[in-house]
């Protein structure tokens, strides 16, 4: 016998229930009244409202983007002041004939620029501003195929850019900034000149622009004995002078005038060295030789500008312990140009950097007065550098001088 479907009794059927189904009945009852025409043009009105609002917002964050990136490139391309000077100078410093490397060069290329500092002038009706900008650029040398790095230090004054001094080349695998002009940082004190620092920058020219790296090592004098130090390699010492010494602290940072000393730990100068490049051979197994042909040289020389901070610069024992772009003297660091020995190669040329004894003395030192062998010679007849010229007895007298 087939079972009776239960049927709902209406006492079952809560207030809830009933609720809903009134509900649903008047949704079902106006969707079939509806005219969907309507719904869509009240659509697109309602989109036609919003649609700007999101639209001049979105253009706004693009344009937003627009100008961060515009400016980021700018930052780190274009809008650095100076660059076509510094790359006429450094051009025109790298004159195949003339110039630095005499295998000639090649890929010449703009990295970056940074700002070193800046100074202001009273000029009688008000004051001048002047920004100095160091400008790197690589290249490659022919001679082996190396990248060389080479700064130039550039003056933004009234908006016009002048090269400063002559560029700076810096040694392989280390980091590290011509006209009339000279440059000296802003806010730091010049402190006098003791008699054996220009024994001590000889010394260390001598080896930094050729290729013994042991002996450059010994004269940074670093106390790790891990590790080494890649000179220039680039030729043949002639002379150097020394533009301008300053006090600073370890860092490269100007001190406060009451902390200030007259035998301070750290000090920053400028010096500008005077070599005759390394000539090019016909035979290639004679590349780098540290013996200049004059047939292919001509017996010309080259001058390089360099920053170096210097270790106990008022003693008898000063040490120049870093280097870098000439003017980044903010950027100067104890041992920064640290390289591992295992990357480190050394033509071991007593003849090209003077050589070092037993207990770590260049043979510059040893020499006697009549004849230094530091190239100071070549630049006047009483067997000094040219110091005067290039400011530094200003320099050594300017005992007492405050910050600027």
């Amino acid at each position: 016998m087939a079972r009776k479907a239960s049927v709902e009794s209406p006492m079952d059927i809560t207030e809830d229930k009933r609720k809903n189904e009134v509900e649903l009945t008047a949704i079902k009852r106006a969707m079939r009244n509806t005219r969907w025409w309507k719904v869509f043009i009240t659509v697109f009105m309602i989109v036609g409202i919003v649609a700007p609002v999101i639209s001049i917002r979105a253009i706004s964050t693009l344009q937003d983007m627009g100008s961060m990136l515009s400016a980021k490139y700018k930052e780190i391309s274009v809008d650095k002041p100076g660059k076509q000077a510094a790359l006429a100078s450094v051009n025109k410093w790298l004159d195949t004939n003339k110039g630095p490397f005499r295998y000639g060069t090649t890929n010449l290329l703009w990295d970056s620029a940074t700002k070193v500092g800046s100074s202001d002038e009273d000029t009688g009706t008000g004051k001048e501003h002047t920004d100095w900008w160091s400008h790197q650029f690589s290249l490659t040398d022919l001679s082996d195929g190396s990248t060389r790095d080479v700064t130039q230090l550039i003056s933004w004054k009234n908006n016009v850019a002048t090269a400063v001094g002559e560029p700076t080349v810096l040694p392989l695998k280390a980091s590290g900034a011509g006209g009339a002009q000279s440059y000296t940082p802003s806010g730091y004190s010049r402190i006098d000149q003791a008699s054996s620092f220009q024994n001590v920058v000889n010394a260390w020219a001598k080896a930094y622009i050729g290729k013994d790296s042991n002996a450059f090592t010994v004269l940074v004098g670093d106390p790790n004995s891990e590790h080494a130090y890649q000179p220039a390699a680039i030729g043949t010492f002639k002379n150097v002078s020394i533009n301008w010494l300053v006090e600073c602290d370890k860092n490269g940072q100007s001190v406060p005038k009451e902390q200030s000393s007259d035998t301070p730990p750290y000090a920053a100068a400028s010096i500008s060295i005077t070599f005759e490049p390394y000539a090019a051979m016909q035979d290639s197994s004679d590349k780098g030789s540290d013996t200049s042909s004059s047939d292919n040289t001509g017996g010309s020389t080259v001058k390089t500008n360099i920053t170096v901070l210097v270790k106990n610069p008022t003693s008898g024992n000063a040490k120049i312990i870093d280097w870098g772009a000439d003017g980044s003297v903010r950027t100067l660091r104890p041992y920064a140009n640290a390289l591992n020995k295992s990357d480190v190669t050394s033509a071991n040329s007593d003849d090209e950097t003077g050589g070092t004894d037993s207990a770590g003395t260049t043979s510059q030192d040893t020499q006697s007065d009549d004849s230094t062998a530091d190239g100071s010679k070549a630049s006047s007849g009483n067997g000094t550098s040219d110091n005067t010229s290039d400011g530094t007895s200003s320099d050594g007298t300017a005992s007492g001088s405050q910050n600027n």
